[in-house]
């Protein structure tokens, strides 16, 4: 009983948040949603069909948070296409950025010269 008391007093003290108020979910592919103002860290997003997911850390303004787990090497979709891929494993609720995030867009193949 001892955990359920601390699980249900940390959830209570959570912040929770309407999914949409706080984010831009461009596509329903896209495993990252966008930031609409800077999110506080441990804030609750609730899903309109009962998800949720905890935000990790702070994400800022205009950044994007990952809206489930990506393996490395597997693809952050944003706008229903990849967009990039994870360098590591980036948690559910995490920032989704350069530090953990190689950009594919625009990068075509090289033609070697000889």
């Amino acid at each position: 009983m001892e955990f359920h008391s601390e699980f249900m007093y940390i959830l209570k003290s959570m912040k929770t948040e309407d999914f949409y108020k706080k984010v831009i979910l461009s596509h329903p592919k896209d495993n990252v949603a966008t930031a609409k103002s800077p999110i506080k860290a441990k804030t609750l997003l609730r899903f309109p069909k009962g998800k949720k997911v905890e935000v990790r850390e702070e994400i800022p303004f205009a950044h994007k948070i990952s809206l489930r787990r990506i393996p490395k090497g597997g693809p952050v979709i944003k706008y229903g296409e990849r967009i990039g891929r994870a360098i590591r494993p980036i948690k559910l609720g995490e920032l989704v950025h350069i530090h953990n995030v190689e950009g594919e867009r625009g990068k075509g193949q090289r033609i070697a010269s000889n």
